[in-house]
């Protein structure tokens, strides 16, 4: 995957024919896990309100990211060019896809127990985890390579 052009109107990246169907895989996977809710105190009286509005933000936020997520990867935005794919994101379609991908990335650490170490081996997991230290690796290397194709100085 290459970074082509970058401009106010957006990102354009090259990619592989299989990094291309890897991606929309990925993203078409999203999300991965059951909402969890999160706690934010036991102790504290006005924790039950915080807990459920935050949790009903995240809910909102999450369903947001999952309509958004087809539309990303639709085969429409990937444009055949020899042997490979190009691909235009806007700087708003480029965070949102972020997002994702960060959510994947998060959802499949939490799936896989939360380890400590983020290099987990797929070989030594369990048969119903490996999928899930799959799509961290795989989600982890996306989110690499559109964070840091970027051009510093570019408008």
């Amino acid at each position: 995957m290459k970074l082509v052009k970058q401009s106010g109107k957006g990102f354009h990246y090259q990619l592989s024919l299989e990094e291309a169907r890897f991606l929309r895989l990925l993203v078409q996977q999203f999300p991965i896990a059951a909402f969890s809710p999160v706690a934010v105190s036991k102790t504290d009286s006005g924790a039950v309100e915080r807990e459920k509005l935050i949790n009903e933000s995240l809910a909102a936020h999450r369903g947001e990211l999952k309509r958004k997520a087809g539309g990303l990867v639709r085969e429409e935005k990937f444009k055949t060019s020899a042997a490979h794919k190009l691909f235009h994101l806007n700087p708003e379609e480029r965070e949102t896809l972020l997002q994702i991908l960060n959510a994947i990335r998060v959802e499949s650490w939490r799936m896989l127990g939360e380890p400590e170490s983020l290099d987990v081996n797929i070989f030594e997991l369990p048969q119903e985890k490996i999928r899930f230290g799959q799509l961290m690796h795989i989600a982890g290397c996306f989110e690499h390579l559109f964070l840091n194709l970027e051009e510093p100085d570019a408008p």
